[in-house]
């Protein structure tokens, strides 16, 4: 017996009244965010929560730029923003950070953990510190500040958004031709899988827990990695870098990643779970080059 259309279509429109407006959704004031980093995406990250309305409180080791992003900030109306001194591979750093945050702010209901290093290596000239620097500013750090943040969510029963961010070097993109990132794989990878693993034990107490993994990207951190790596492997590792990097698709602005990542700040992420989402220009895809149509105007061949 074929039910009947109208009452289908009533069903299905009868949330349509209770729906909260878009505009809302985006709407965070009254919100505590922690950020770890200050400068690259991370400036991106604060700069769009705090448009949004949050209060953000964010960490780095480097006072000079955690000063000038307070400036800037402030300077763009952002009043609600403050800075503390913070090196994310230190336990103790994270979790001063997250209780500074409580102390400005009040409990914590939004952590997202920018800060991140790398420098290019062969894999046989990895030593065992700039293993241990790479992986515990990106994955040790990242762990415990989600931590920190986590237990002031679930302290204040309120839930909360976290949003881990990777890299799509956790599926082993690195530099085309070069590779030499393997710290940073290894990092990265270890972001994904903790992130579903913390997922799982966070849905209970109504905080979702997803991921942001950008691709290339345009930022002071880059530069100075790669500043680095040329005064030890010269200019033909430069010119390598560069030929191979020509066809990658790179974000001329972190704010092409920022946006995401504020955006699973939201309750558009409520039905999310231990999720990573790839923010990287299709730098996986292989593009079609010339439009080879022969039926539309414009084709090479209509």
């Amino acid at each position: 017996m074929e039910m009947d259309k109208e009452m289908l279509f009533d069903m299905a429109a009868d949330g349509l009244d209770d729906l909260e407006p878009l505009a809302q959704t985006f709407d965070l004031s009254g919100k505590v965010a922690v950020v770890s980093g200050s400068v690259g995406l991370a400036l991106y990250v604060i700069d769009r929560l705090a448009e949004c309305g949050a209060k953000v409180v964010f960490g780095s080791r480097t006072q000079q730029w955690g000063d000038l992003a307070v400036e800037t900030l402030k300077g763009r109306g952002y009043e609600n923003v403050a800075f503390k001194a913070t090196d994310t591979s230190k336990v103790e750093d994270v979790q001063a950070l997250v209780a500074f945050a409580e102390e400005s702010f009040g409990p914590v209901d939004i952590v997202v953990p920018v800060a991140a290093t790398w420098e290019a290596r062969a894999f046989l000239d990895v030593d065992e510190k700039l293993y241990d620097r790479i992986v515990d500013v990106d994955q040790k750090g990242q762990y415990f500040l989600v931590q920190a943040a986590a237990r002031s969510m679930v302290k204040a029963g309120h839930g909360g958004k976290v949003v881990t961010v990777a890299s799509v070097a956790y599926r082993g993109e690195d530099m085309a031709n070069l590779a030499m990132m393997t710290p940073y794989n290894t990092a990265k990878a270890g972001v994904v899988g903790m992130t579903i693993g913390i997922a799982k034990e966070l849905k209970q107490y109504g905080i979702n827990v997803n991921c942001v993994a950008p691709g290339g990207m345009v930022t002071a951190g880059a530069i100075q990695n790669c500043t680095r790596t040329v005064e030890l492997y010269g200019q033909e590792w430069q010119a390598d870098q560069m030929a191979g990097g020509s066809s990658t698709p790179v974000a001329s602005s972190p704010d092409d990643i920022a946006r995401m990542i504020v955006t699973m700040c939201t309750n558009v992420s409520d039905f999310m779970y231990g999720k990573v989402i790839e923010v990287d220009g299709g730098a996986g895809l292989s593009f079609q080059a010339k439009p080879w149509s022969y039926t539309m105007e414009g084709g090479l061949h209509a």
